[in-house]
């Protein structure tokens, strides 16, 4: 039934009770899984000291987003090595992507074939919503396929 599931993780608890069950809903109908994770670089950008007349301090830019870079394909590979500890049949891979989580999702499971999408209730993002969490929201809402919501 789910050939292909989406799994996207951002480091927080939810995303990870969401992983572990697209894991079980994997082993069950023997489906290939991706890991997805979205980098983002607005919740915790360093201040940056501006020497007078540089508009782009080149250096400490790179240098954050090398650091971020490092620390989400981190936690992607342990991920994959999580999945494959699982014991799936499917094939498990790992994607990592730049932008806005819900956007990005959304593109690559209409682009990607998935089948499903199994997303936790709420992320690490600095705004809560009543009932989801921002990202979790959009993604049931403009997803053409299934969601499964995991809190």
């Amino acid at each position: 039934m789910f050939q292909k599931i989406l799994a996207p993780i951002d480091g927080s608890k939810p995303a990870h009770d969401a992983f572990v069950n697209a894991l079980q809903m994997a082993k069950i109908h023997g489906s290939d899984v991706e890991i997805l994770h979205v980098m983002t670089f607005t919740e915790d950008a360093p201040h940056v000291p501006r020497n007078p007349g540089d508009d782009t301090p080149d250096s400490w830019i790179d240098d954050y987003m090398s650091r971020v870079r490092r620390k989400d394909e981190k936690m992607l590979s342990d991920a994959v090595e999580e999945a494959k500890a699982a014991g799936l049949s499917g094939k498990v891979t790992s994607r990592l992507l730049i932008g806005k989580p819900g956007d990005a999702i959304i593109a690559e499971a209409s682009e990607g074939g998935f089948n499903l999408i199994v997303i936790g209730d709420r992320g690490l993002g600095g705004l809560k919503e009543l009932l989801l969490g921002s990202v979790s929201h959009q993604v049931v809402n403009e997803s053409t396929i299934p969601v499964l919501v995991v809190k």
